[in-house]
């Protein structure tokens, strides 16, 4: 609860919300759900950044500060690296927590291909207290036309253990959703929700004060497609996020296409993708009034085929601007690079709205195809610099009898593949993979790989081909290579599952991370991390200005001084259907502070703070680096 000595303060609040093409004045109550979380910081210490401060705020930017005072732990005491019989490990905190989901995904025995993919999770700190909630998305009964009720998307509000607030959230919504991406997509502080889809598509709004509203007819970001994973970013450089949304294929449900299989207890299987037409992906632009603009025809984006499952949008080549990776299933990988800034400026028709410029580029870098020259069912995507070398990396999950794929980033230029000689490769041929992040498990600085498995479909016909799988973690060795150690990281890798989307962020606030895991058969699955760690952490919300988006998506933070280079930075889409936290996770190793942390934002403004030790901390664009303290459970 919040604190009675900030309440006269609060009520007092008035906050400037746009709300489409209008703005409306809302007085805000410390006895709402919002928990008056757009206090200005009290006792905070916030240390200027080395960069002049910007005089020229968004016009519809809110209070300055958004984040809940309360008491942080003592940091963890700084010991030497670990070795590499440190023996990662994570708790289920399921039932402890009071998370009670499962999906339905409709199996009567038809197998589906509906079915297979299964659903995301969100990591999003809806009501702006400062602790990652959890949102799960459904599916219902086929085919759609039945438009039953019984099951929803689900919302739950982190206390310390989870509580179901769906009905006062108001974001009950009957259908087979299948992904969900956040972000402040109308820059007044709250992060929004878009969901796709087998259907259409939603966007809801997030009304700062505890509740959100369907606005995609209204804002026109509706896809009435089969929509996968989809991806916020910045991608015309105006400082307001857009939308890239994936799509898989035309399925019709009604009535739905059936593979017999003589050896299946039903008599049919799951049809291969190959037999149902591709769909083209969406781009968004935002307008800037609470609205979108398909682009995606003119800017280069349609006309390709591919079966979108994982979509990720960040800056691979170096140039500051924002391109996109399309994971695909059982055709060429997509890699959309951006040449807005390097070809002649071009506004969307009929406004004065920037044109984003993309090119395809999947073969030329290397990243459409294996090492093999052979086209995956790929299906997640993980990225990150797992080489240190300040390079964006990514791993690809794949199908069964398709080892998972490493590209190494080479210079901005191109990729090559490392399955093979990191060992990430070779223990994952066995298994069939979905959601995957890389993430420092233990502080050590190198980043290590979660990785969620599980069949499409059971099949007793096939002895080989297990439906429930035990999942991989594996660890980062800091020469290129990685171990599995699942086996002994805790009772739920000692289990098998059919696992699908992941995501990864700082639940209990104790400073380092843990995973959310959505299931099929199943329920979703709160994993919290008990690793030894070798050192401390900063973890850093980024909060943009200007021509930088509010969400913080695009930034990019290196730790100056450390060798060799540690950078990180918060990107859009990723993993398999789903959304980690929009928070920068640094492990400080054997450091007790970092010398100075360089943050550099979706517009190329650069900011840098000294002398940054452990702790959570929000980051404004060209105004302060604040620590906050926040209650661990």
């Amino acid at each position: 609860m919040i604190d009675d000595h900030f309440e006269h303060r609060c009520n007092q609040i008035t906050l400037r919300l746009r709300r489409h093409s209008c703005v409306v004045t809302r007085r805000l109550s410390c006895r709402n759900t919002v928990l008056c979380t757009l206090l200005v910081f009290i006792g905070c210490q916030p240390a200027a950044p080395n960069t002049a401060p910007v005089t020229q705020p968004k016009k519809n930017e809110p209070v300055k500060s958004s984040e809940k005072t309360v008491q942080q732990p003592e940091p963890r005491k700084v010991v030497k690296p670990i070795d590499s019989g440190t023996k990662f490990h994570f708790r289920d905190a399921t039932v402890e927590w009071g998370l009670k989901f499962t999906r339905f995904d409709d199996m009567r025995g038809d197998n589906l291909i509906q079915e297979l993919l299964g659903g995301g999770a969100a990591l999003i700190d809806f009501d702006r207290d400062g602790r990652l909630d959890l949102f799960l998305t459904q599916g219902c009964r086929l085919p759609l036309r039945e438009k039953t009720t019984e099951y929803s998307n689900e919302l739950f509000r982190n206390t310390g253990h989870v509580e179901r607030v769906t009905i006062n959230a108001g974001v009950v919504a009957h259908g087979y959703y299948t992904g969900c991406a956040v972000a402040d997509f109308n820059e007044d502080g709250f992060p929004d929700l878009y969901l796709t889809a087998y259907g259409p598509s939603s966007l809801w709004q997030n009304n700062g004060d505890g509740t959100f509203v369907e606005i995609t007819a209204l804002s026109h970001s509706s896809v009435n497609k089969w929509s996968t994973s989809s991806a916020w970013s910045d991608f015309n450089g105006d400082g307001y996020i857009d939308l890239f949304v994936g799509t898989y294929a035309d399925a019709p449900d009604d009535p739905p296409l059936i593979c017999k299989e003589p050896l299946s207890p039903t008599g049919t299987k799951s049809c291969s993708p190959i037999l149902f037409t591709p769909q083209d992906d969406f781009l968004f632009v935002n307008d800037g009034q609470g609205g979108f603009i398909d682009v995606t025809s003119e800017a280069g984006i349609n006309g390709r085929d591919g079966r979108a499952q994982g979509v990720l949008a960040t800056d691979f080549t170096g140039d500051g601007m924002i391109d996109v990776f399309v994971a695909n299933d059982t055709t060429p990988c997509f890699l959309y690079v951006n040449e807005t800034r390097k070809r002649e400026q071009k506004t969307i028709s009929g406004t004065d709205l920037v044109l984003p410029q993309f090119e395809e580029r999947g073969i030329e870098y290397g990243v459409a195809l294996n090492g093999d020259g052979k086209a995956t069912a790929a299906m997640g995507i993980g990225h990150g610099d797992y080489d240190r070398d300040g390079w964006l990396d990514l791993h690809i999950t794949n199908f069964y009898l398709e080892p998972n794929t490493l590209f190494r980033n080479l210079n901005g230029v191109g990729f090559v593949d490392m399955s093979s000689p990191s060992r990430l490769g070779p223990p994952s041929r066995n298994t069939l993979a979905w959601g995957n992040e890389f993430l420092d498990i233990d502080h050590d600085g190198w980043l290590d790989l979660f990785v969620s498995t599980g069949h499409i479909e059971d099949r007793p016909w096939s002895k080989d081909e297990p439906y429930r799988m035990h999942p991989h973690l594996f660890r980062n060795d800091r020469n290129g290579r990685f171990t599995d150690i699942a086996a002994d990281a805790g009772p739920y890798f000692k289990s098998t599952w059919v696992g699908r989307g992941l995501a990864v962020g700082d639940l209990d606030r104790d400073g380092d991370l843990d995973v959310v895991l959505a299931q099929q058969l199943d329920p979703s699955v709160i994993l919290l991390n008990e690793t030894p760690a070798s050192g401390t952490s900063v973890i850093i919300k980024p909060v943009g200005r200007d021509r930088s988006p509010r969400s913080g998506i695009g930034t990019r933070i290196t730790a100056i001084g450390v060798t060799p280079i540690l950078k990180r930075d918060l990107a859009g889409g990723g993993s398999f259907l789903s959304t980690s936290a929009e928070e920068i996770h640094l492990g400080l190793n054997d450091l007790a502070e970092f010398e100075q942390l360089e943050i550099t934002w979706a517009d190329g403004q650069i900011d840098s703070w000294p002398h940054v030790t452990a702790g959570y901390y929000v980051a404004i664009q060209g105004k302060s680096l604040v620590r906050v303290t926040l209650e661990s459970h």
